[in-house]
Parts: C-alpha cells; sequence; structure tokens
C-alpha cells in the first residue's frame, strides 16, 4: 500500500485532494472534484493480495480488480494524467 501512496503523492502533487488510509483494513479514500465534477476513489487490497478499485463519478461507477500494485498504479496514471490521448 506504500507504494500506491507514494505513486498518488507523485500523480497528483499539484492537486489538495483529500485522502484516508487506514492500515489496519488496507484502505485507501479518496474524494475531490475534478474537471468540474466530483469523484470519489477507494482502493482495498483484499485478503488474497489483490487490489480492488471503485472510481465514481455522478455518471458512472467503474470497479477493477488488480493482480498487484504496479498494475493499479498505472490505472491512477490514467484516471490523474491531464492529457488524455484519445483513439482515432
Amino acid at each position: 500500500m506504500e507504494k500506491i501512496l507514494e505513486a498518488y503523492e507523485v500523480l497528483v502533487c499539484s492537486e489538495e485532494y483529500p485522502i484516508f488510509y487506514h492500515d489496519k483494513s488496507r484502505e485507501i479514500w479518496i474524494t475531490g472534484y475534478k474537471d468540474g465534477k466530483k469523484f470519489d476513489l477507494f482502493i482495498k487490497k483484499l485478503y488474497d493480495g489483490t487490489f480492488k478499485l471503485i472510481y465514481e463519478i455522478p455518471e458512472e461507477r467503474k470497479v477493477a480488480l488488480f493482480s498487484d500494485e504496479v498494475k493499479l498504479i498505472n490505472r491512477l496514471k490514467t484516471i490523474f494524467e491531464k492529457e488524455v490521448v484519445e483513439d482515432k
């Protein structure tokens, strides 16, 4: 979970999103406004070592499971990067 928290700090260093980390339950909660829309982000390390991510905005809710921290960090990069390359 420490790698995820470090990556989060790097990705959103210019923003001041409130973050809640509970070590005992292995949960991370982040909330804020991105592109004028409120979002909630929930990350939980499950007992089998996988990671559950829930990203919610008013219009939709996305749930994903990741087998390791590296894949989860890559998804966080796509969520928080300023420039998104569109598929042609």
